[in-house]
């Protein structure tokens, strides 16, 4: 089968925000309009070179925060992708966006483009923290928002929601919690502040301006997540997502599952025939290179059987249902005992994975601690 016949998924980056939040350390720029239309013009001049290659099944535009384009842009950005995309085939169609920036003729232009996925940026309800990460909009935006798409007819909504602020309490959590669920999104993705080298949060907390909570208060926050968010009838399906029946993510089950993807964009990652490429990061760089029509990859690498194998291993291992070894062996071409059989055992005895003759997976122990599990397997 050659790399044309199956249908990839594609990730298109927007690096432009109206302001940098503290704790990011994302491929993103403050917004400023001339650059925001040279920016469009090499995105489709990328489209071009790889238009006749793939079908796509689902595509993701991520940022910084695609909804800042004012409309012109938004419009022109959704254009290039029916340009170029059979949208008939497209299972899933996301957008990113942040409260304060949908207004009515946006949200207009997103459902008239066939976008039918949206994933808002909330991170908060509490005015406080919203301020402590120098969001733009507050809760009453961030709802104003939500009821806003829904009212336009979107019917497949995920809010992005952080917890584990300096200085949160379990009540205060509890608190956005409630709020998220009186809201009914179809998909909530609930991470845990992490503190990025060389972001302002980070500096912040290296300085003693804030104190990082304990790791054990973090851990009850992500316990209460999981066992609220189940009892309202959502499905803890990767990590820190959850998604009512039939609504998972399709996108990011993509790179969970290690399957292929192009990214568009400055800094867009792509992985195709067993190779990860990545594009020039710097946005005008990107861009000139774009215009000069000069090749746009600055990093890529080919990955070894072994490396492939231990990320198969790894990304699976985010998901609750895990990995079979069959499938293991179908994907990777290799045994996953005879590769991982000592660091099995071992994290088994430990009560940080499930292991029986059929199906690998984290148990809800190693859930709470999953990146130290991870580790054995690199």
């Amino acid at each position: 089968m050659s790399i044309h016949d199956h249908l990839h998924s594609l990730y298109i980056h927007i690096p432009f925000c109206t302001s940098k939040c503290i704790y990011c350390d994302f491929n993103s720029i403050t917004i400023k309009s001339d650059i925001v239309d040279e920016y469009l013009l090499a995105i489709e001049s990328e489209f071009q070179s790889i238009n006749k290659e793939y079908f796509f099944k689902t595509v993701y535009i991520g940022g910084g925060t695609p909804t800042v384009l004012n409309e012109t842009q938004l419009s022109k950005l959704l254009d290039i992708v029916s340009k170029y995309i059979d949208k008939s085939k497209l299972k899933e169609y996301t957008i990113e966006a942040n409260p304060g920036t949908l207004n009515d003729e946006r949200i207009f232009i997103l459902k008239n483009s066939l976008v039918n996925r949206v994933s808002i940026g909330i991170q908060s309800f509490n005015n406080n923290y919203l301020k402590l990460l120098e969001r733009i909009h507050t809760a009453n935006e961030a709802k104003d928002t939500f009821f806003n798409l829904r009212e336009n007819g979107f019917k497949n909504i995920n809010i992005d929601l952080i917890y584990g602020y300096p200085g949160q309490t379990l009540n205060e959590w509890k608190m956005d919690l409630m709020e998220s669920s009186r809201l009914d999104p179809e998909h909530v993705s609930a991470y845990c502040l992490s503190y990025e080298q060389g972001t302002p949060l980070t500096k912040m907390i290296d300085s003693g301006i804030f104190r990082r909570l304990e790791e054990e208060e973090e851990l009850k926050l992500y316990e209460y997540t999981k066992d609220f968010l189940c009892n309202k009838g959502y499905l803890h399906y990767e990590i820190s997502n959850f998604a009512k029946p039939g609504k998972k993510c399709k996108h990011n089950i993509v790179y969970w599952n290690n399957e292929e993807y192009i990214g568009i964009g400055a800094g867009a990652f792509s992985f195709v025939d067993g190779k990860r490429y990545c594009n020039i990061k710097n946005v005008s760089e990107y861009i000139s290179t774009a215009q000069s029509k000069k090749n746009l990859i600055c990093f890529s690498e080919t990955l070894s059987q072994k490396k492939r194998a231990s990320e198969i291993l790894i990304m699976s291992l985010r998901m609750t249902s895990g990995i079979s070894k069959i499938e293991f062996f179908k994907r990777s071409g290799l045994d996953l005992l005879g590769l991982f059989g000592k660091q099995i055992n071992d994290l088994a005895k430990a009560g940080l994975i499930n292991f029986d003759d059929e199906r690998i997976k984290l148990t809800r122990k190693g859930m709470s601690v999953a990146d130290s599990v991870m580790m054995e397997f690199v």
